[in-house]
């Protein structure tokens, strides 16, 4: 099963390269990073209304859950946000998770790290061409929904918005 999810993800890295939004990338082997699985890392280019490169991950969750193979993409967005900003990122990240359609933004226990993840539950007794499609639109779905909303909660961490404004804005009240 670890060849087969190793394959998915070289494939994986196959479509994604041929995007415009993705930069460099890499296959890690489960060994290569000392964890449990192997991590497709590529970074995601001109991300957001800042315009920056943030990291993606693919990988698959190892759970031992006979015929479901759990897809994640991890797309950091921050890795140092300001401490003093931890109770309003979580209190946003909150809020907004409620208007998400897939997918949850999360801070790290650093309080630092701000993540978007996704992560879709897929048959393993399906062919690999039809894991490959679901895998590239989970990878797709999950940077259009992160990069249609980050804006909004770079306007909270800068402390330009408070979070009620930023709820106002996904919900058309004021």
């Amino acid at each position: 099963m670890e060849e087969r999810k190793r394959r998915l993800l070289e494939g994986l890295w196959e479509q994604l390269k041929e995007q415009e939004f993705i930069g460099e990338g890499s296959l890690f082997t489960a060994d290569e990073l000392g964890a449990p699985m192997d991590v497709l890392r590529a970074e995601i280019a001109e991300f957001g209304v800042e315009l920056t490169s943030v990291l993606g991950e693919f990988f698959f969750i190892p759970l031992d859950d006979e015929g479901i193979l759990y897809f994640s993409v991890v797309i950091t967005l921050l890795n140092e946000a300001p401490k003093e900003a931890a109770a309003d990122i979580a209190a946003a990240t909150s809020r907004l998770n409620y208007y998400l359609p897939c997918g949850a933004y999360a801070l790290g226990n650093d309080d630092r790290t701000l993540v978007y993840r996704n992560t879709l539950p897929l048959s393993a007794d399906i062919s690999d061409e039809a894991l490959l499609k679901c895998m590239f639109t989970a990878a797709d779905v999950a940077v259009g929904a992160a990069e249609g909303t980050e804006g909004s909660l770079r306007l909270v961490i800068k402390n330009e918005i408070s979070v009620e404004e930023m709820v106002a804005m996904f919900t058309g009240s004021r």
